[in-house]
């Protein structure tokens, strides 16, 4: 006999017996309620033989008037919060409200309510949940305090701490640009294209930035 069947030393259903009785039990409150004979010691004695409190039991039966899934499930979460994801629309409200999820969930509510028929919000709790899930935490300090806030998340190589001078990291990239020199347009990839050079003491971290139009491409 598995754990989840062992009778309770006092005496009450296992666990197993329990979770699969919320359902039948549920749905007979519900018929009581129906015939409007459902008493708060019906209430009382389905929370005791379940294990759980008269506050839990009232929630699924409010619950299960709107979801079927909930009158035969009781307790369990609803597919809608388990698959709710955060989508394009989603990112678009949290760079809005600069990372405030209280704020992107008054939208929601009031987007899912102008739908027709009304479509269903998920809740604080769930989106709090999808953010920590789908978005890094680079991701979300970006929304939050922008592009300084994020690349403090970066992952980089950090060089030995040296003395200055000692070395000068140096990156070249031809500038997405299109500049008129001497009447010619020059655009990135073709002969004499703008580049950029940038320079930069990891000791110091002072910078120096060039910008040239020499022949091909820079080395």
């Amino acid at each position: 006999m598995e754990d989840g069947d062992a009778v309770r030393a006092d005496g009450g259903l296992p666990a197993a017996s329990r979770t699969a009785l919320r359902g039948p039990a549920v749905r007979r409150l519900l018929a009581l309620r129906a015939g409007k004979k459902l008493t708060a010691g019906h209430v009382r004695v389905a929370a005791d033989a379940l294990g759980v409190s008269e506050r839990t039991v009232w929630r699924w039966l409010a619950a299960a008037q709107s979801d079927e899934t909930a009158a035969a499930y009781p307790g369990a979460r609803s597919r809608a919060d388990a698959r709710f994801t955060i989508t394009p629309e989603v990112r678009g409200l949290l760079a809005l409200w600069k990372g405030n999820v209280r704020a992107v969930h008054r939208e929601l509510v009031v987007r899912a309510a102008r739908q027709s028929p009304p479509a269903d919000a998920p809740s604080l709790t769930t989106l709090h949940r999808a953010i920590r899930r789908d978005l890094t935490p680079g991701e979300r300090a970006g929304l939050a305090g922008g592009e300084r806030a994020a690349r403090k998340h970066d992952v980089f190589w950090a060089r030995p701490r040296g003395w200055r001078n000692q070395v000068w990291e140096t990156d070249h990239m031809q500038a997405p640009v299109l500049v008129d020199v001497e009447g010619r347009a020059r655009s990135r990839g073709s002969p004499g294209s703008p580049t950029a050079r940038r320079t930069r003491s990891p000791v110091s971290r002072s910078h120096r930035c060039e910008f040239s139009f020499g022949a091909g491409r820079a080395r």
